[in-house]
């Protein structure tokens, strides 16, 4: 959605804030009180007492502005960020909207204020404001631009004695995107780039809200997928996810691959293939993906499992409203020798020693340990589970950031003993 007319009446704010700011430190350098203090420190050997007050008084006056701009950033923030703006005035992201307000505009307070205080002479201090908008304008281009749209392939591996030859999985889940872009055609060019003989797509393809809905993303969807086709020899296969919402658009998920080669399936359905190995594909339905699949009987076959939510493959998941618990494969005697999921989106932003703090998330994602939410992780029962960062972004109201958890392509390498 265009963020424009909200960055717009920021500017408005940044040019008053700014204006306070530069009639503050004129108004105290023409004062009778302040005038005699000033001149006496143009000169070089000008003691720390004499420059000391005012000093303070020009950083008070940073603060001040400062902080009179973020209330009324959050203020303003208040009463467009409703329901009937959005409804009947205009319609916009809300999460965005307040990331890259805080990104630009702080960094152009930082800036300005710096310069300001390079006029009063306040060269040290000058510099470190230029300092700390250096560091935002740089984190804020990797949250916003850089980490959430630059694909990493992670490469993974598994040695068994189940199969004859090596296969190689190609996992992708939540590309949820809003518009078909470049980074969209890019994920499946990476991914026919990896030469992959069994590619699983692990749901959450597009993600529409009455307010952003774009009636000929479905369609859209579907010519990607038909001008950049994927092709695999044991297949290329498609499960539901939990977002995907184009009832507006009267088509489905299943309609989103129709004529391009990917096999769509909405419930627990199982594969086997005697050439690699044997091995056995199963393609978990949304709800099964929840927790409670267990296998029928030991079996010699490398058995590999998919679903959308990595609950099934943990410790399930208890519905808060009901107490229904259904169980997962971790503490389970035996598991599938791997397991694949996504949905968590790794929680798009991690912070370094405490772990992925969520940008959305529901009752399933929090009842995952916060260590799992993405990553590759070797059970005792011998079991082996991915949980992919996702190539997406959380849409709708939600920030469109990562941090520290940039957008995977998982690719899945298991080798012959």
């Amino acid at each position: 959605m265009d963020t424009t007319p909200f960055h717009l009446i920021l500017l408005a704010l940044d040019i008053v804030v700014l204006g306070g700011l530069f009639l503050w430190i004129l108004v105290r350098r023409n004062s009778g009180s302040e005038r005699s203090v000033y001149q006496y420190e143009k000169s070089f050997y000008a003691p720390i007492a004499a420059r000391f007050p005012s000093l303070i008084w020009d950083i008070v006056g940073v603060i001040l502005f400062g902080g009179f701009g973020l209330c009324c950033f959050a203020v303003l923030s208040r009463l467009i960020f409703t329901n009937y703006v959005q409804q009947h005035v205009y319609r916009f992201n809300v999460g965005q909207c307040i990331a890259e307000g805080i990104a630009i505009h702080w960094t152009l307070f930082l800036i300005g204020a710096a310069s300001l205080l390079y006029w009063n002479r306040r060269f040290t201090l000058s510099a470190f404001f230029c300092c700390c908008a250096a560091v935002l304008a740089g984190i804020s281009f990797n949250v916003l631009y850089w980490e959430p749209y630059h694909l990493r392939v992670e490469y993974y591996e598994i040695k068994t004695s189940k199969l004859k030859k090596p296969v190689r999985i190609v996992f992708v889940a939540d590309i949820q995107t809003d518009r078909i872009t470049s980074h969209e055609i890019n994920i499946l060019k990476t991914i026919q780039r990896q030469d992959a003989d069994l590619i699983i797509l692990g749901g959450d393809y597009i993600q529409t809200f009455q307010s952003t809905l774009d009636k000929q993303l479905p369609e859209k969807f579907r010519q990607l997928f038909l001008d950049h086709p994927l092709e695999a020899p044991l297949g290329v296969y498609a499960i539901a996810g939990n977002i995907t919402d184009v009832s507006d658009a009267k088509m489905n998920d299943a309609e989103l691959f129709r004529d391009t080669g990917v096999q769509f399936y909405s419930d627990t359905t199982f594969f086997d293939d005697e050439e690699w190995g044997p091995i056995t594909l199963v393609l978990l339905g949304l709800g099964h993906s929840w927790g409670g699949p267990r296998l029928a009987e030991d079996s010699d076959h490398f058995i590999v499992m998919a679903g959308h939510c990595p609950n099934y493959a943990i410790d399930g998941w208890t519905n808060p409203k009901t107490d229904r618990s259904l169980s997962g494969f971790r503490n389970a005697e035996r598991a599938p020798d791997l397991m694949l999921a996504g949905h968590t989106h790794g929680g798009q932003v991690v912070i370094p020693f405490y772990g992925p703090i969520p940008i959305a998330g529901d009752e399933r994602i929090k009842q995952i340990p916060r260590n799992m939410w993405s990553g590759f992780h070797t059970y005792p029962n011998g079991g082996h589970l991915l949980v992919t960062r996702g190539c997406g972004l959380e849409r709708g109201w939600a920030p469109r950031i990562r941090l520290f958890c940039p957008a995977e392509v998982s690719v899945i390498d298991i080798i012959p003993e």
